[in-house]
């Protein structure tokens, strides 16, 4: 947000230099190498896409610094565009349940995308994240309180509450 009330579009964000950006963007993770990379995305999008966000999976992904996850993110919470964001969350409570057996959060996503119905392709994370940070923790599932635990087949579950 803070980076946002400085500078909201690309030739706003052009205009910065990196160790401003790092240092509006702080304390996230990787800071230096986002802002680096916030950078020459801007140039991009100025130069390639007329200063508009692509809207297209494959062309995110030709950004620097930007995976199937961010352009999921994107695609889905930034312009509405069905899309299943899988992070450690998702991974983790899909592959936990029986859903999908991968290994990968990329191989999650393709397959959620096989099984599961477009319209909860951008709800799907918001839910299983608060879900994973409430009930369905990494190591102590809360499967005493899970309204799930009847469908569940607590795959790599080795103890739980």
């Amino acid at each position: 947000m803070r980076l946002f009330e400085i500078a909201d579009t690309p030739r706003d964000l052009q205009a910065l230099s990196e160790e401003q950006i790092a240092e509006l963007i702080y304390p996230a993770g990787f800071y230096k190498m986002k802002a680096g990379n916030i950078k020459r995305i801007c140039e991009i999008l100025l130069n390639d896409f007329a200063g508009t966000v692509p809207g297209d999976r494959e062309q995110l992904l030709s950004l620097p610094g930007v995976g199937l996850k961010t352009a999921n993110l994107v695609l889905s919470l930034g312009l509405n565009i069905p899309a299943i964001c899988v992070d450690t969350h998702v991974h983790r409570i899909a592959n936990r349940m029986g859903w999908v057996k991968t290994l990968k959060p990329d191989d999650t996503e393709r397959d959620l995308s096989l099984i599961l119905p477009v319209e909860y392709w951008i709800p799907i994370n918001e839910l299983l994240v608060l879900y994973g940070q409430q009930i369905c923790h990494p190591l102590s599932p809360r499967c005493s309180i899970c309204p799930a635990s009847a469908f569940c087949f607590r795959n790599g579950v080795d103890r739980h509450r």
